[in-house]
């Protein structure tokens, strides 16, 4: 069983492979020669457009990886009715797709866990918060590489064409992610700190994200802001302001930040599956 799995999605596989193996060749080689910093030292250069291009590609490598993997798992055999020929085999719907998920979903999820941490010397960003930084750090890729897979799966086994179960689990996984984001910080809320201009007595805005910001009156924030800089303390004493109120992100949130996002991912790749071998009671026809 394993292996008529791993002929059927081979060339799939093998290009994830090759992908991540060229990509370590090339970020091992100009790590070893030094020649990686100087590369990325030109805001405006080629090589750190590129370098960013392919940070952004990575970063979305998920997303590609539900609609181009998962969504061809059962999609394909269904849409051409091999599914029929390994049924017969001896073969539980149940342990095909469980065999399925485990072949292929492992071999995935570890092909983009790997590339995205492989290109983390190329990110430019500096700063943990932006969205290319954020989720190709520790464990969220592979989480969401788990979901995004298994809502391919999914899509595929109920629609039973590739490329219409491809476009779908792509438009699907972006809804998922930006709801796993709102929801995420909606668990984790962030932080109203009050205190001296520009930012509050204990905001770095080098490390924190900072969501929002105003002038303080007698402590609190005021009704009509004055027209003045951040940071010009004078205009704002002579306004009438006495500090300065910030909505932010500390860094301390960072990885409460982090775990939570990786369980909402996990939680959802649990529910998709759940329905996916809910579906598999019933028979799936020729």
């Amino acid at each position: 069983m394993t292996w008529v799995i791993w002929r059927s999605h081979r060339a799939a596989l093998l290009t994830a492979t090759l992908f991540v193996a060229v990509l370590a060749l090339v970020v091992g080689t100009l790590s070893i020669t030094g020649s990686l910093d100087g590369l990325l030292a030109d805001p405006g250069g080629s090589a750190r457009q590129s370098a960013q291009a392919v940070v952004w590609f990575t970063t979305l490598a998920p997303a590609l990886a539900g609609a181009f993997l998962g969504a061809p798992l059962f999609a394909t055999d269904l849409e051409r009715g091999t599914h029929v020929l390994l049924l017969t085999q001896s073969v539980s719907r149940r342990r095909w797709a469980t065999t399925s998920l485990l072949v292929v979903g492992s071999a995935t999820a570890g092909a983009v866990t790997v590339g995205t941490l492989l290109i983390r010397p190329l990110n430019t960003a500096g700063a943990w918060y932006p969205f290319e930084s954020f989720s190709t750090s520790g464990a969220i890729p592979f989480a969401r590489t788990v979901s995004a897979f298994a809502i391919g799966a999914l899509i595929g086994l109920v629609l039973r064409r590739t490329r219409a179960a491809s476009v779908l689990t792509l438009a699907t996984v972006i809804v998922t992610e930006v709801a796993v984001v709102v929801l995420r910080d909606v668990l984790v809320p962030p932080v109203l700190r009050v205190g001296a201009a520009p930012y509050g007595s204990d905001v770095d805005s080098t490390r924190d994200q900072i969501l929002d910001y105003g002038p303080t009156v007698a402590g609190a924030p005021a009704t009509v802001a004055p027209n003045c800089a951040p940071a010009d303390l004078a205009c704002l004493q002579a306004a009438g302001s006495d500090g300065t109120w910030v909505l932010v992100r500390p860094l301390e949130l960072r990885w409460l930040m982090h775990w939570v996002e990786t369980g909402l991912h996990l939680a959802l790749a649990s529910v998709v599956l759940a329905l996916l071998f809910v579906r598999l009671r019933r028979p799936l026809g020729r």
